[in-house]
């Protein structure tokens, strides 16, 4: 391997564990400059990542204005994560742009964008699948495992998640929590 090569990898090597290390840090504007900076991630103004967060790999991460991340929240931005802007991830929820094809002899890696849109809250411990689209306002239950497209406003639970009904398209609301040590 050559030298170039052997330098790349460390220092990609490090900027990931100090991204990892990052979820750690008890002050959330800390934690910003930690993603931003060092991660490249994009943020909107307003908005929280709480502590615990991990990271499959650094970039492929835009995040609105008013969006909460709360605790334990798995992101993996290989293929890119686009949040827009109003949106809740609960706790333990996990958001996943990449997989294998088990057909495939290689196992080859299969996956792509997700793509979540305004207004959209995640309940905890969902699991939102590769090239997945959550759309306007929609609503995915706890524990739910997302593996197709959600209309606007649709409330899904279950495994495969299912419609069981929709929500008022009355949202007028600005998710604000920010608390200094958190």
């Amino acid at each position: 391997m050559k030298l170039s090569n052997l330098k790349s990898k460390l220092a990609y090597g490090l900027l990931y564990y100090l991204a990892q290390q990052a979820g750690s840090i008890p002050c959330y504007w800390l934690r910003h400059w930690v993603y931003r900076h060092l991660c490249g991630w994009r943020i909107g103004g307003h908005s929280n990542i709480q502590r615990g967060i991990r990271l499959f790999c650094l970039g492929g991460v835009t995040l609105g204005e008013y969006c909460c991340i709360n605790r334990d929240v798995e992101i993996d931005g290989r293929r890119g994560v686009i949040i827009g802007n109003n949106v809740h991830l609960s706790v333990g929820c996990k958001i996943l742009t990449l997989g294998h094809d088990i057909r495939s002899s290689a196992f080859r890696p299969i996956g792509g964008t997700v793509v979540i849109e305004d207004y959209v809250w995640i309940g905890a411990w969902a699991i939102i699948m590769p090239e997945v689209r959550l759309g306007r306002g929609c609503v995915i239950g706890a524990g739910s495992i997302v593996t197709k497209d959600v209309c606007a406003l649709d409330i899904v639970v279950g495994n495969p998640a299912k419609v069981i009904g929709k929500r008022p398209d009355t949202m007028q609301y600005n998710i604000e929590y920010a608390p200094f040590l958190q």
